[in-house]
Order: structure tokens, then C-alpha cells, then sequence
């Protein structure tokens, strides 16, 4: 695909679908008691981080104690916005009154605006951060009701482009309305981002990010706990600087055909993401080209360019460090093309696929870039 727009500066929840589900730890049982008195209650179940709006307000009541002299059935749990009563606890040994219910669980599912009136559909979206408007474009796939979370991809285009040029060059789109996500494509000022030493911004374009998500939150039905963010070229490099400095909203990366550039360092004598500490280890898949003339997948600086790029496998490497990764990388099975670390913190997934011969952002069909991503964004939320 032609990607004109791409270059670069040279310049907890169930998510088993798009919808989630509460889940729930039940309490331990009370333990008995041998005078007659009430067993203690078991403790609340905990829900889970995200998922589908809660239906119902009340905790489960506890069922009733061992059997005696006409036990009495557990009270109910108390009301929170989710979670099951722990289990009653046992009846007394001699006419003994059955244990009470557990409590209901703590916290509650992410509950949607009840003033949501947007359909699906796509729209520009104009927002003011630091005084300046601000726009993205909105997608949202056919089966949006307004009433269940869905997940939220924020795909970054490259520099030189722009939302409208490069919404439709990857296949999120179709993706989106196929398996149910909202999609998000924002746009930079001057047509690109402050990613860090590569690409020319000067904005603040975390702030931005972070103002989309406050936006969405009030306006849309979106799973807060599931927003991830991509991108190629220049997008590439916004895509892990938000990894670096917005972990804390964004739930995994997966940057396409650039380094990490959070460095200011533009030799190559530090590291290419140095200076980045994420809030916790962060999921991210990085694809990488090994005809890329723009990125080089072995590092060094383009013809023609000034921005050092410390290559795809020393790239891979930082983020093995950044997210306290161990043991050797090894292929996937489903994806050989693709090695990830055997374990890294917070049971983060730090991947690297390389394409043979991919140009600079032009292996999205031919590789399934956005499957493979998609794929893995599945398997991680915000804990």
C-alpha cells in the first residue's frame, strides 16, 4: 500500500468478548459455634475490574445454616454495585440460628452515561486541550447500543497524514465493526506527533490522549479498562510514548514500523527509550519491516535522514528491560514469525514480529497486522 502519510520525521476483568462479564470471588464460609450463637459471616466477594454494567444492586443472601432447630435463613448481602454474599455460615450445635449472609462484594462494574445518545456511525469529535481545539475521528461498529463497554483501539497515523488519510489504510476499521470495538483516530498538530526526538511536535499529545479518554468516558459507553493504542511510523513513536507515559489508561501498544524515541539522545550512546518508566509493565507487540528504508530494522540513520533508530531486535531488547522481562525470547506458536519473552512483570506480553521484506507501513494486509494485535490486546486490561 502506498503510505506517503507514514513517514517518519527524519525528518478484571472477563474478556472473553467485547462486553465482559462480572466475576466474582465467594467468601469463605463462617466458622461455627458451640453455644447457640449465630456463625459469623462469610466475606464479600470482590467483582471484577471491568465488564458489563451490573443488573442487579443487592449482594447474593446467605444460604442457610447447618441443619438445627429451625434455622433461619441468612440475611441478604449488603448493597454495592456487584459481587456475590459470601457463603452463611454454620448453625450452633443446639437449636443454634443459621450463620448470616456475607456482604456484597466491593466496587462494581464501569456503569455507561445514562445520557448516552450516540449511535453507530463515524463522526469528528472536537475537543479543547491546553487551548488549543482539538479532533479526532469516532467509530463506532454497528452493534454499539450505548448500553454495554466496549473496548477502545486509538490508531495514530503517521507524519505527514492525518486521521481522515489514514483511517481506512489498515483494516481497524472493518476489524472494528467485525468484532465489536470502538475505534479512534486522532489527529496531530502539523499533521504529526511529540513523540519524543523524531517527529517534530511540540504539543503536549499525552494530554491529548488523556483528554480523549475523559471524553469518551462522558459521552460514549466504553470499557475504560480496555483502551489500547497503535500506530505506524511517527504514530509508531506516539504509540510507545503513550506506553511510557499513559500506562496507567492505556492497557497494552502495539507499535507498527518505528523505535521508541523517548530519548532526547539522538546518537545512539543511550538507550532509545531511555528515560521511560512506565506506571507498571505494559503489554506491547512491535512489528517491524526488514526492507523498511525509512525505520532500518538493524539501526543507524536513513539515507538522507538525521534521526538515529536503534533497530528492531536492540528496540525489543529496552522493552524487555522496561518490563522486567526474563529468559531468552523464544517464536510463537501460532505466529512464528513473532518471539516474545517467557515472563515479564505483571505477566505483560512484550513481542516482536518481524516482517520479511515489509516496507515501511506497508505489511498491515499481507502480515494481518491488525489480527495479530487485536489478538493480543484481547488478553490484557487495566488491573
Amino acid at each position: 500500500m502506498s503510505c506517503s502519510s507514514c513517514n517518519d520525521s527524519s525528518k478484571n476483568a472477563d474478556t472473553s468478548g467485547s462486553s465482559g462479564s462480572i466475576s466474582a470471588v465467594v467468601g469463605a464460609a463462617g466458622s461455627s459455634v458451640s453455644d447457640g450463637k449465630n456463625g459469623i459471616g462469610g466475606k464479600s466477594g470482590s467483582s471484577s475490574n471491568a465488564g458489563a454494567v451490573a443488573v442487579s444492586n443487592a449482594g447474593t443472601g446467605g444460604s442457610s445454616g447447618v441443619t438445627s432447630t429451625a434455622p433461619k435463613n441468612g440475611s441478604g448481602g449488603s448493597t454495592n454495585d456487584a459481587g456475590t454474599g459470601g457463603k452463611s455460615g454454620s448453625s450452633g450445635s443446639a437449636g443454634g440460628e443459621a450463620g448470616m449472609g456475607g456482604s456484597s462484594g466491593s466496587g462494581g462494574a464501569w456503569q455507561c452515561p445514562a445520557t448516552v445518545t450516540t449511535a453507530p456511525g463515524e463522526n469528528t469529535v472536537t475537543i479543547t486541550v491546553d487551548g488549543t481545539a482539538r479532533t479526532f475521528i469516532q467509530h463506532l461498529p454497528p452493534m454499539y447500543t450505548g448500553k454495554t463497554p466496549m473496548p477502545v483501539v486509538i490508531d495514530f497515523h503517521g507524519r505527514g497524514g492525518s486521521a481522515s488519510s489514514w483511517k481506512s489504510a489498515t483494516g481497524w476499521d472493518s476489524l472494528a465493526d467485525q468484532q465489536g470495538f470502538i475505534m479512534i483516530w486522532p489527529d496531530g498538530v502539523g499533521n504529526t506527533w511529540n513523540a519524543g526526538r523524531c517527529c517534530g511536535g511540540t504539543v503536549d499529545d499525552v494530554a491529548f490522549v488523556r483528554e480523549i479518554i475523559a471524553t469518551l468516558k462522558k459521552d460514549v459507553c466504553i470499557d475504560p479498562k480496555r483502551v489500547y493504542a497503535t500506530g505506524c511510523s511517527a504514530g509508531g513513536g506516539m504509540t510507545y510514548k503513550v506506553g511510557c507515559d499513559a500506562a496507567d489508561l492505556i492497557a497494552a501498544v502495539a507499535p507498527v514500523d518505528f523505535d521508541c524515541a523517548y530519548s532526547s539522545d539522538n546518537t545512539g550512546n543511550t538507550p532509545s527509550c531511555g528515560g521511560c518508566k512506565p506506571a507498571r509493565p505494559i503489554s506491547e507487540i512491535q512489528f517491524r519491516g526488514t526492507a523498511d528504508a525509512m525505520a532500518l530494522y538493524d539501526g543507524g540513520i536513513r539515507s538522507g535522514g538525521t534521526n538515529y533508530h536503534a533497530g528492531a531486535l536492540k528496540n525489543f531488547a529496552e522493552w524487555g528491560q522496561i518490563n522486567q522481562c526474563t529468559g531468552t525470547p523464544a517464536a510463537m506458536a501460532d505466529h512464528p514469525a513473532c518471539e516474545e519473552y517467557p515472563s515479564c512483570g505483571g505477566d505483560a506480553d512484550t513481542i516482536l514480529c518481524t516482517v520479511q521484506n515489509g516496507s515501511h507501513c506497508g505489511s498491515y494486509q499481507s502480515f494481518g497486522i491488525v489480527n495479530i494485535a487485536w489478538e493480543m490486546f484481547q488478553k490484557h486490561a487495566l488491573p
